[in-house]
């Protein structure tokens, strides 16, 4: 049953597509939880500027002493001046915080001399209240602006678990500042920098690999489940749908949506996740330049949006033209001898030229706006990026913000817009996603042929061994119901019969065993076999019992060997060749040598394909088919009408001996052909004008002794 969906919903047919990932969900929550790690060291490589700057451009502080007076400012809840030097007078207040625990104490311009009678300088005060496990600091000795001295009790912050293990880490550092300990210290902190990009690089490598492994396996669910359904729709699809629109959905479509899924797991949740980490760290320098700069957000979610709608239009038409291009290749591929022939040579190369110029503009448009998006984005991040740096130049000036914070905020508000500018694309490459995803379901939410599912309640056929009865049968194309090809045909066949079906072309022979083939379904009436109505057993054991060979041999590219035991599994070499010789294969089968590649076959090894062999050839490899399959009913459908009368006069003889105790229905324009028929069907703009044997038809059917003077005369 065709699934419907509701056009309100946010890409119904591209989530349809995620249930194919659901079987391959280890490798894919595997990848998802690395993208974390990703992220994480990330963070970890854009915070590394921090530490980097401060070695940098700091006159005084090294980084442990910086960490110290961070942590100090929090716990007082107060401002000191950046780059503080070791003063011995102690530490000097430049700002108290509204928020601050001890702000009816301290006031701007304090000086804290000492904290229970130790006076340590500046630099061993920011260690003591740092490193204090206590919620209150004891005989704190303060003197003010106007140098008045008092001793205080302060309360303080509480104190952070990690700090300790925070704090033995930078001791690790080196503690002077001189040029040679600066440097050491830039070192290691930019062997810290290669570690932690190189575990980052490691998390993207396995969260990528991953994440493809369950994509690909996924897509492959999608390609198999595709190709099973289209190969069990109905005959009548395939004559009303172009097979180059069916093979560019096979390709173009599957791609697009294979680049849908890789986008949706992999820079969807990345790259989110990378600019959501340096975002955590951006808000811990300072908060309100970030709200500055994400001003612009609700902008670049109308642009992606307006985007996004013009490329799922443009895809449509890209997609539909591709499979009318691949269907006028296909055609004209195979017909070349005609084309050539004719001349059209240059006409038919217009005709290509003409419709991909449709292509090319759907394609185009779709390379223009995805070329738009990035600049677009881009644009708004710059006019973010500047109000950035104005609303955080101010407080630089104020004194509000150090200065390498805040050359740290910028990059980590550049290390956040790479991920969003990555993600510029995403909605349009989900839309193209979409467009393909609809066009594959379109297929698989067909309705198959009935009786081909092995869950439907068709019951099997029992092995043929009476009669094959053609009741009241009727039909007609879906595309003109009203005219019938097939009229109310009766007709009983006993096993073991040979009947011959004759006709014009378009009397409706082969529409008549494509009904018993259930190629289609009758208009009205039935066709029993042994009392069954074929309508109600399954295709799979109904066909099972019927051999074809038609006109048209079709050879699969693959071995002669393989192509002979074609439909069957477990055939012994025995009895493959055995198959080969009935049918006269063998003799030239012997001395085949097929060359591809640089690589020759031969014999039944051979690899062969529809070009490597004659018309006569074909036709002898699929009666060698048949006759390995053994059916108790066999079709053969102008089987020699390829072949030259040598080949003939041995198909012949063979088909003496395959026809033999086996219900066949033969239809032919050749009189040698039928002769060996028990009984012939004269049929007639879809009735039967006559039936019975040769002899008895001539003097019972002007119809068929007609024929007999003018086509089978011709042709015997």
């Amino acid at each position: 049953m065709t699934r419907t969906t509701r056009t309100n919903e946010l890409l119904p047919s591209f989530r349809r597509t995620l249930a194919y990932l659901h079987p391959h969900r280890r490798p894919l929550i595997i990848g998802l939880i690395l993208a974390v790690g990703v992220s994480v060291f990330y963070t970890f490589s854009i915070s590394s500027a921090i530490p980097l700057l401060k070695v940098m451009f700091s006159d005084h502080e090294t980084i442990g002493d910086w960490l110290h007076r961070v942590e100090t400012e929090r716990r007082l809840g107060i401002s000191l001046i950046p780059d503080l030097p070791d003063d011995p007078a102690g530490l000097r207040i430049d700002r108290v915080h509204a928020t601050s625990p001890a702000g009816d104490k301290l006031h701007a311009g304090d000086r804290i001399v000492s904290v229970a009678g130790q006076a340590p300088g500046s630099y061993g005060l920011l260690r003591l209240i740092a490193g204090s496990a206590q919620t209150q600091l004891d005989a704190v000795r303060v003197v003010s602006a106007d140098e008045v001295t008092r001793e205080l009790t302060l309360p303080i912050a509480g104190y952070r678990w990690w700090w300790g293990r925070l704090r033995d880490a930078t001791g690790l550092l080196p503690a002077g500042r001189d040029a040679h300990s600066r440097l050491v210290t830039l070192a290691i902190v930019m062997a810290s920098l290669v570690a932690i990009s190189l575990l980052g690089s490691i998390c993207r490598f396995a969260n990528e690999s991953l994440i493809a492994i369950a994509v690909q396996r996924a897509m492959h669910g999608v390609r198999s489940d595709l190709a099973d359904h289209v190969l069990r729709l109905p005959l009548d699809w395939y004559s009303r749908h172009p097979p180059g629109d069916t093979l560019g959905r096979f390709s173009t479509d599957i791609a697009k949506v294979e680049v849908g899924l890789w986008t949706l797991f992999g820079k969807s949740v990345r790259e989110p996740l990378k600019a959501l980490g340096v975002l955590a760290l951006t808000i811990a320098i300072d908060w309100r330049i970030l709200v500055v700069a994400l001003l612009g957000l609700p902008v670049a979610a109308v642009v992606i949006r307006v985007f996004g709608r013009m490329i799922k239009r443009s895809q449509k038409h890209a997609s539909q033209s591709w499979g009318r291009l691949l269907d006028h290749l296909g055609e004209r591929f195979a017909g070349i001898r005609v084309v050539k022939a004719y001349n059209m040579q240059t006409a038919e190369s217009r005709r290509f030229e003409l419709e991909g110029r449709t292509l090319t503009r759907a394609q185009t448009h779709i390379e223009m706006v995805d070329a738009a998006t990035k600049p677009s984005l881009e644009t708004l991040a710059m006019v973010a990026v500047a109000g950035f740096v104005l609303y955080g130049g101010s407080r630089v000036f104020q004194q509000q913000l150090e200065p390498h914070l805040f050359l740290a905020a910028v990059i980590c508000l550049g290390a956040m817009f790479d991920p969003v500018r990555k993600l510029g694309n995403v909605n349009n490459r989900l839309q193209q996603a979409e467009v393909s995803a609809r066009r594959l379901f379109e297929l698989i939410d067909l309705p198959a042929e009935e009786g081909a599912l092995p869950c439907q309640s068709a019951r099997e056929l029992p092995p043929f061994s009476e009669a094959i009865a053609f009741e009241g049968l009727s039909f007609a194309y879906p595309a003109n119901p009203t005219r019938l090809v097939i009229a109310d045909i009766s007709l009983r066949v006993q096993r073991g019969q040979v009947v011959g079906l004759v006709g014009p072309n378009g009397s409706g022979k082969t529409t008549l065993m494509s009904l018993l083939l259930r190629f289609h379904e009758p208009s009205r009436g039935r066709i029993r076999i042994d009392g069954h109505n074929i309508a109600e057993v399954t295709l799979a054991s109904l066909r099972g019992q019927i051999g074809l060979v038609t006109q048209d041999a079709v050879i699969f590219s693959d071995t002669v060997r393989a192509n002979i035991a074609y439909g069957g599994e477990g055939w012994s070499e025995d009895a493959i060749q055995q198959a080969a010789r009935r049918a006269h294969v063998d003799e030239f089968v012997r001395d085949l040598r097929v060359e591809h590649g640089g690589h020759v076959t031969q014999g039944y090894d051979a690899r062969i394909n529809a070009r490597s062999l004659s018309g006569g050839q074909r036709q002898r490899l699929a009666l060698a088919r048949a006759i390995l399959r053994d059916p108790p009913i066999l079709i053969l459908d102008e089987a020699t009408s390829q072949v030259d009368s040598d080949s003939e006069r041995k198909i012949q003889a063979a088909l003496e001996d395959v026809t033999r105790g086996r219900t066949t229905f033969i239809i032919a324009h050749r009189f040698s052909t039928i002769a060996r028929a028990s009984l012939i069907v004269a049929l007639n703009e879809g009735r039967i004008v006559g039936c019975g044997p040769h002899d008895e038809l001539l003097t019972t059917c002007p119809f068929y002794a007609a024929l007999c003077k003018t086509q089978f005369a011709h042709s015997g």
